[in-house]
C-alpha cells in the first residue's frame, strides 16, 4: 500500500471518529423560511436552528452560506452573504434595485439570480421588474432577457446551472414556466413538462430538477408529489393528498421546540415546494395537513414512504432547499490539512 492510500485510510478513521454513523456528514441540510425567519434542520434533526430574520433567503449548494435580502433607508434592497452555521456576516452588496421577489443560488455556486425594478415603486406597482444575476461576491452582475411585460417570481435553476427557469406572475396557476440562458443571447424559452390538468400557486417554486438534470419533481396544488423526466413524459405520483406510509414518532417538536401531541389525522390537502436532496435519492416538500397545520415532509426513493420532518401549527414553511452538508464537527487546521489530503488523494488516484 503506497503512502497515498496510507494517508487516506488514516484520515479517514479520524473523519468517522467525530461522525455517530458512516459519512454522516454528506447527509446535507434542508433550509426554509419559517414567518421572515430562516433556519436550517438535518433529515434527522428535531429542532431547527434559527440562522437569519431577513425574510427570503437561499443557501450556497455546499451548505457553507446564506444569500439573504433586506431593505436599507433608501429602499434599495441590500443582498447579504452569511455563514449559514452561525450567521454571521461575511459582506452586504447593494442591488441598486427598488423590489424584489425571490433569489436562488446557481448549483455550481457561481451566482445568485433575483429580480427587481431599477425604478422606484409608486402607486403600489412595479415598473419593468427585471433578472439580474450577480456573483456572490458583488464583483460581477448581468441582466438576463424575459418576456416584457410580466413579473417573473420563482427562481429554480437548471442542474447545470446555464439556465434559470422562473414563472411569470400574469399567468396564475398556468401549467408554463420559462427559461432564460445565463449567456444572455438568447430569447427567453417557454416550458409545459407538467401533466395536463395540473394547477399551482406560483408565487411558490413548486419544481425542481434532480442533481443528473434527467427528472423533474413538482407539487401541482391538490394533487400530491409527481416526477417526471425534464421533457415533460413519464409522468408518476410519488405522494397523494391521502398518503398511507407517513411516519412519525410519539412526539412531534415545532419550530418553537414545543412538544406536541401525535397526529392522528394524516391526510395532505395541499402541496406547495419541493427539492432533491443532494444525492438524489430523496425530495424533501411542504405540504398543508387537513386538520389545518403545515408540514415539511421527507419522501424516500428506496422505501416509497413519507416522513414528517416539522409541524407547522400556523403557517406555511417556504422555499425548503435541500444543500450538501460539511463535518457536522468544525475542523481545526490540522483537520482541515487532513481533509484536504484525502480530497487531493481521491482526485489523483
Amino acid at each position: 500500500m503506497n503512502t497515498r492510500r496510507l494517508v487516506l485510510l488514516f484520515s479517514l478513521i479520524i473523519l468517522l471518529n467525530f461522525c455517530t454513523g458512516l459519512f454522516c456528514w454528506a447527509e446535507g441540510m434542508i433550509v426554509y423560511s419559517y414567518r421572515s425567519t430562516t433556519y436550517m434542520m438535518r433529515p434527522n434533526d428535531t429542532i431547527p436552528t434559527r440562522i437569519a430574520e431577513e425574510g427570503i433567503s437561499t443557501p450556497s449548494p455546499d451548505g457553507r452560506f446564506l444569500a439573504a435580502v433586506d431593505g436599507d433607508p433608501d429602499r434599495r434592497n441590500v443582498l447579504h452573504i452569511r455563514h449559514l452555521r452561525t450567521g454571521k456576516k461575511i459582506r452586504s452588496i447593494i442591488l441598486q434595485v427598488h423590489s424584489y421577489v425571490d433569489i436562488s443560488w446557481s448549483p455550481d455556486g457561481r451566482w445568485i439570480v433575483y429580480a427587481g425594478s431599477p425604478q422606484r415603486i409608486r402607486g403600489g406597482r412595479g415598473v419593468d421588474t427585471e433578472i439580474f444575476l450577480i456573483s456572490p461576491d458583488g464583483r460581477r452582475k448581468r441582466k438576463l432577457p424575459h418576456p416584457i411585460g410580466e413579473n417573473p417570481i420563482g427562481f429554480v435553476w437548471a442542474s447545470d446551472s446555464q439556465s434559470v427557469f422562473y414563472n411569470l406572475a400574469a399567468t396564475d396557476r398556468r401549467q408554463e414556466i420559462w427559461e432564460s440562458k445565463i449567456n444572455g443571447q438568447e430569447k427567453a424559452k417557454k416550458h409545459l413538462p407538467f401533466h395536463e390538468g395540473a394547477g399551482f400557486l406560483n408565487r411558490y417554486p413548486f419544481y425542481s430538477f434532480s442533481p443528473n438534470g434527467k427528472e423533474i419533481a413538482y407539487t401541482p396544488l391538490h394533487e400530491g408529489v409527481f416526477v417526471a423526466d425534464v421533457e415533460g413524459k413519464n409522468h408518476r405520483k410519488v405522494t397523494d393528498r391521502l398518503h398511507g406510509d407517513i411516519v412519525i414518532g410519539d412526539i412531534v417538536i415545532n419550530v418553537n421546540g414545543v412538544n406536541l401531541p401525535k397526529v392522528v389525522n394524516l391526510g395532505l390537502r395541499q402541496f406547495f415546494q419541493v427539492d432533491w436532496s443532494p444525492n438524489g435519492k430523496h425530495l424533501v416538500f411542504s405540504a398543508e395537513m387537513f386538520v389545518g397545520d403545515y408540514g415539511l415532509y421527507i419522501y424516500s426513493f428506496a422505501s416509497e414512504k413519507v416522513r414528517l420532518l416539522a409541524l407547522f401549527p400556523d403557517s406555511l414553511p417556504i422555499s425548503p432547499r435541500w444543500v450538501g452538508g460539511s463535518l457536522p464537527v468544525q475542523p481545526s487546521d490540522k483537520m482541515a490539512v487532513t481533509w484536504g489530503a484525502i480530497k487531493r488523494s481521491v482526485e489523483t488516484d
